[in-house]
């Protein structure tokens, strides 16, 4: 029998975590953000982004790490009238922004462009927002074995070079624990270190809620409040103690309208920037209680249109 390739772990040596922001965000591997469309997950990420460029200060950290560049892939919002007046808004240096150009091919989590472009700008940190927009055809976010092995190899990339990954999520429109609240499988939460969930104040419209929800690293960070009141912005106010529960259980204002209001933001946020195989979808919907039936009413209250690839039947907005 051939002698199999092993590795002695008295060959490795052990290494303390290194953080981007600390103890929510570590370097060279992935984190999540989960929270419903609309209430700033895409505002916070590049308030991270911008804080990097600069080399500013994050709550809660003493260590401050010097400017960097960052990569933002963002399926949802133009660059020319949101990504960079939001960034310029935040203050970030955006000579250290970078965006692969997705043109000719678009760009999924197993792009060999990603691990190039970090290497090429020597890149501390990679948004990707939202993660259903970058897993590719085929790979469906409510199938364990391919959710799992896609972001097997991006936490293996993000290893190889040393920078952090922020995939931006949306949480679906169940009643569990925080494990089953994001869109698709339970993997997307089981296969990273870490996971954020954002969600309004119960006393501000205008202020927002990030809890840690998981931390494989380190201990839950404390949950932390930021505002974002025109004209000001963006802007941390500290910590808070909102639990995850407490977060999760909260319902978002004017989101009580019925099962056909539901399944209507649903597909909104599904297709958000992106496309997916129609089985897909109609898997996602069950998981979240919405019936085919009321499904396809709201597929045609949203003006969503179909298209056939081969075997599969494409919606997208």
């Amino acid at each position: 029998m051939p002698a199999v390739d092993t590795i002695n772990l008295a060959n490795v040596r052990s290494q303390a975590t290194s953080w981007l922001f600390e103890p929510y965000i570590p370097l060279g591997t992935v984190t999540v953000l989960l929270g419903d469309g609309g209430i700033g997950k895409s505002f916070l990420s590049l308030a991270i982004a911008a804080a990097v460029t600069n080399g500013a200060p994050l709550p809660g950290n003493a260590a401050v790490l010097p400017p960097a560049d960052v990569i933002i892939q963002n399926a949802e919002n133009p660059l020319a009238t949101v990504v960079k007046p939001r960034l310029e808004l935040l203050g970030a240096d955006c000579s250290r922004v970078h965006v692969i150009n997705e043109t000719e091919r678009r760009l999924t989590l197993a792009d060999e462009r990603i691990e190039a472009a970090i290497t090429q700008h020597k890149a501390r940190l990679v948004v990707a927002d939202p993660l259903q927009s970058y897993l590719g055809l085929g790979v469906s976010m409510n199938r364990a074995e391919t959710v799992r092995l896609i972001l097997t190899r991006l936490e293996q990339m993000a290893e190889r070079t040393g920078a952090a990954v922020l995939l931006v999520g949306h949480l679906n429109k169940g009643n569990g624990k925080a494990q089953y609240r994001g869109l698709g499988s339970v993997d997307i939460f089981n296969s990273v270190p870490s996971v954020l969930y954002l969600g309004i104040s119960d006393d501000d419209p205008d202020i927002r809620v990030m809890v840690h929800g998981k931390s494989n690293l380190d201990s839950l960070g404390a949950s932390l409040e930021f505002s974002l009141r025109k004209p000001e912005g963006f802007r941390w106010l500290g910590e808070c103690d909102v639990t995850i529960d407490e977060l999760l259980a909260r319902k978002r204002p004017g989101s009580g309208g019925g099962r056909l209001e539901e399944a209507e933001e649903f597909l909104q946020e599904v297709l958000s920037g992106s496309n997916a195989v129609a089985a897909d979808i109609f898997a996602w919907a069950e998981e979240n209680g919405i019936s085919a039936k009321t499904l396809k009413r709201a597929k045609k209250n949203t003006g969503v249109k179909t298209v056939r690839q081969g075997d599969h039947w494409i919606w997208s907005l």
